[in-house]
């Protein structure tokens, strides 16, 4: 019971320190509950949609931790690659799916994938030498991709979501696994989708 509290409190931390490199949250019309809805607004907004398996994966262009500009269409056809969106570098959530992830780096290099970490962490320099990841990390600064996506937060849209995207070859998404709390259960989620 004290360790489902403390991983219950570890990931609402790392959600909040996420929040810190936002400027503001407002949230949008479909965030809300329907009886606070302005319906004189409620007709301007599109209704969002995450990303889905049997979609093709929407295209991105982020810098990686050594300002490389990384392109996911440019594994189409290649490799299979493993998208995970996290909340913030350097908290203990976090920080133990970027762990577990990058022990199991050669597994999913034998299934042919590239495993890719994306947050609004402008720098990743710092996290990965303190946990000697190997992996590469993305900077989404001010969540365009995660916008893009549709990563579903948590708390009501008030924090970062936790999201892991499986994309074939092809390009289309074979798997989409959203659980905020239990960080280290996307490794053996993503490493199924693939097998």
């Amino acid at each position: 019971m004290i360790s489902s509290v403390a991983l219950v409190v570890s990931s609402v931390i790392c959600a909040a320190n996420a929040l810190k490199e936002t400027a503001s949250f407002v949230p949008s019309p479909q965030a809300l509950p329907i009886r606070f809805r302005r319906p004189s607004l409620s007709h301007r907004y599109a209704p969002l949609s995450m990303v889905k398996v049997g979609e093709m994966a929407p295209d991105f262009s982020l810098k990686d931790q050594s300002g490389k500009v990384v392109k996911l269409s440019s594994f189409k056809n290649k490799k299979s690659v493993v998208v995970f969106f996290y909340p913030a570098d350097m908290t203990p959530g976090c920080t133990k799916q970027a762990q577990a992830f990058n022990t199991a780096l050669d597994d999913f290099k034998k299934l042919g994938a590239e495993v890719i970490g994306v947050s609004s962490d402008a720098d990743h320099s710092e996290f990965i030498s303190a946990y000697g990841l190997k992996m590469t990390l993305l900077s989404d600064i001010g969540g365009e991709v995660r916008k893009q996506w549709q990563v579903p937060g948590a708390m009501f849209g008030a924090l970062p979501g936790r999201v892991t995207y499986v994309i074939g070859k092809d390009g289309i998404v074979k798997k989409v696994y959203d659980n905020l709390l239990d960080s280290e259960s996307h490794i053996p989620q993503a490493r199924a989708a693939l097998a």
